[in-house]
């Protein structure tokens, strides 16, 4: 397993890189410290401040559906009991799935599916469509899955 921590400089470009390929904005200083851990040679993990970790997937940075304080800054879609196996193996999110979603606005925004009933992050998706288009459809694929509870980056992640 490799381990580094970035330069200061190095920390800085990470924090911009993981806010553009994300879309979200970091509430962290600007001498924020980040940390590559590099469980196997092709999965990469950035720790930011020990608090925010992301994944590098398909050369974007994604959250790591683990990292809890940054699920916490994602628009959610909430998505019933029975939709929860398949989502876990790796199923994109059907509409009819849905029980409710937060505004994301447009397309590819990073969501974070979450089951009805107790809140907890499954997975992390791109938006198929925008969350104004998703209020008329009744069928199709909303949310693309990218990363979910139980994959390759979740084993990993277990020995850091």
């Amino acid at each position: 397993m490799k381990r580094q921590v970035a330069s200061k400089h190095d920390s800085r470009d990470y924090i911009e890189r993981v806010q553009n390929s994300s879309g979200m904005k970091l509430d962290v200083s600007r001498s924020s410290q980040v940390e590559i851990v590099e469980p196997e040679p092709d999965l990469k993990f950035l720790v930011i401040d020990g608090k925010h970790t992301f994944v590098e997937k398909d050369g974007s940075l994604v959250p790591f559906v683990g990292s809890h304080p940054t699920l916490a800054l994602l628009p959610a879609v909430y998505i019933d009991e029975g939709a929860i196996k398949y989502i876990l193996k790796g199923a994109d999110v059907m509409r009819p799935g849905i029980v409710r979603y937060d505004q994301w606005g447009g397309k590819d925004a990073l969501v974070v599916v979450r089951d009805e009933s107790k809140g907890r992050g499954l997975a992390i998706g791109r938006a198929n469509v925008s969350s104004e288009e998703m209020a008329g459809m009744s069928k199709g694929i909303s949310i693309k899955n990218v990363h979910h509870a139980g994959d390759r980056f979740w084993e990993s992640h277990k020995q850091i």
